[in-house]
């Protein structure tokens, strides 16, 4: 049993250290700690989410294809809403009527003719009619499928003429404009390595360095390999960078390293 235990412990161990690095690609272990040359970082995006439609309705436009950019609040999808449209003119109808008869009512009301309880039921009946197409322009205005940032497609999960089922995912996005870098290093490197601390981000694919800065570190420590997770971004806008972009954290040799 004994001879047992000290078999499982080394696995479950190493496993705990693969478990860190699965963010940012970079592995972890007693016999290798993390020093300046070999703190690997990643290129993520803030914002990223799929897109669903809020009603069922078949969808009738899918506007961008995958890579394409958008700018926030355009239009990504079209849905065929022709019932609604339908259900909604007939509220428009329903609302004309109702301002006809209130008008009536009012006028008959100064002549005399009526009394002041067939008014309020008028006022009533106009107020239930402009509330059901209030509710009708909420799911009009789900018609349409708008993004909520700027960024790019990544993936189409579903096909225009398809049937969209409430929650079904249609499509993937992800704002490749605010970036942030992802990387682990030692938990004593908190003492200096703090929000505001400039580094060099040498990315693999472009094979440029870029200056970056640290602005916000991990809520807590990894009890196993004592490593931290920190963000950083770079300073400056570089079109040439995008989401899953990797590479080298330089830090100065003075830094108390």
């Amino acid at each position: 049993m004994k001879n047992l235990l000290f078999k499982i412990f080394p696995v479950i161990l190493s496993c705990s250290f693969l478990n860190i690095g699965d963010l940012i690609g970079q592995n972890f272990n007693s016999a290798d700690p993390i020093s300046p040359e070999k703190v690997y970082g990643k290129l993520r995006s803030r914002h990223q989410t799929s897109l669903s439609s809020e009603i069922p309705a078949r969808i009738e436009r899918i506007r961008l294809r995958e890579g394409n950019s958008f700018k926030k609040g355009a239009v990504l999808v079209d849905l065929d809403c022709s019932l609604i449209r339908a259900q909604y003119e007939k509220l428009e109808a329903i609302r004309k009527a109702a301002e006809s008869k209130l008008s009536i009512e009012k006028r008959l009301l100064e002549l005399n003719s009526t009394g002041e309880l067939d008014v309020k039921n008028a006022e009533a009946e106009m107020g239930k009619v402009v509330a059901d197409m209030r509710a009708g322009r909420v799911r009009l205005s789900k018609c349409t499928i708008r993004a909520p940032f700027s960024g790019r497609v990544v993936e189409i999960k579903m096909g225009q003429h398809q049937f969209a089922k409430v929650g079904m995912e249609i499509l993937k996005i992800i704002d490749d404009i605010n970036l942030e870098i992802v990387f682990m290093v030692p938990s004593k490197w908190v003492s200096w390595l703090k929000p505001g601390y400039e580094f060099l981000y040498l990315v693999d694919e472009t094979s440029k360095k870029y200056k970056a800065r640290v602005v916000q570190r991990g809520a807590q420590i990894d009890s196993v390999s004592r490593s931290i997770l920190l963000i950083g971004t770079t300073i400056g806008r570089h079109p040439e960078l995008i989401p899953g972009m990797s590479g080298i954290i330089k830090f100065k040799p003075s830094a108390g390293l």
